[in-house]
């Protein structure tokens, strides 16, 4: 697997958002660097506290915002959300075992995340906003 260079095809149409889902981007190919130099534990501990943290910041924010849109699919959204933070709070947990997960099986899971959560879910929110001409800001 390759590093994904942010491009115009990833923006859901507000520069906001943009620049936190760029830094998903960032932890995606730090995942592909670690993959790349076979890195050690620590190393792999500190890329999985940085999803957490992204998590624990954006989501809050970003349903915060889909709350003042009175978004009609928020509480599917929050539910994806949940289902985020628990995938990542078992990639924790699963590092302390003698058999960490798979640095495969978690770049899997972000580019998925990136194409299916991002790209179309994510996307449908800020279209949402226009269509309702709302001036509400993230």
């Amino acid at each position: 697997m390759e590093k994904i260079i942010w491009s115009d095809d990833f923006s859901i149409g507000n520069t906001d958002i943009d620049i936190v889902h760029k830094d998903w981007v960032n932890i995606y190919n730090d995942l592909i660097e670690y993959n790349q130099s076979k890195g050690n534990r620590e190393a792999f501990a500190i890329i999985l506290t940085k999803m957490t943290e992204y998590s624990l910041m954006h989501f809050k924010k970003e349903e915060e915002y889909m709350q003042k849109l009175n978004y009609p699919d928020l509480s599917d959204h929050k539910r994806l959300h949940k289902d985020y933070c628990y995938k990542v709070a078992m990639y924790n947990i699963q590092l302390l075992e003698a058999n960490p997960p798979s640095i495969n099986e978690i770049i899997s899971f972000i580019d998925n995340w990136l194409i299916d959560h991002i790209l179309k879910i994510d996307k449908k929110y800020e279209d949402y906003k226009k269509e309702i001409h709302s001036d509400v800001k993230y």
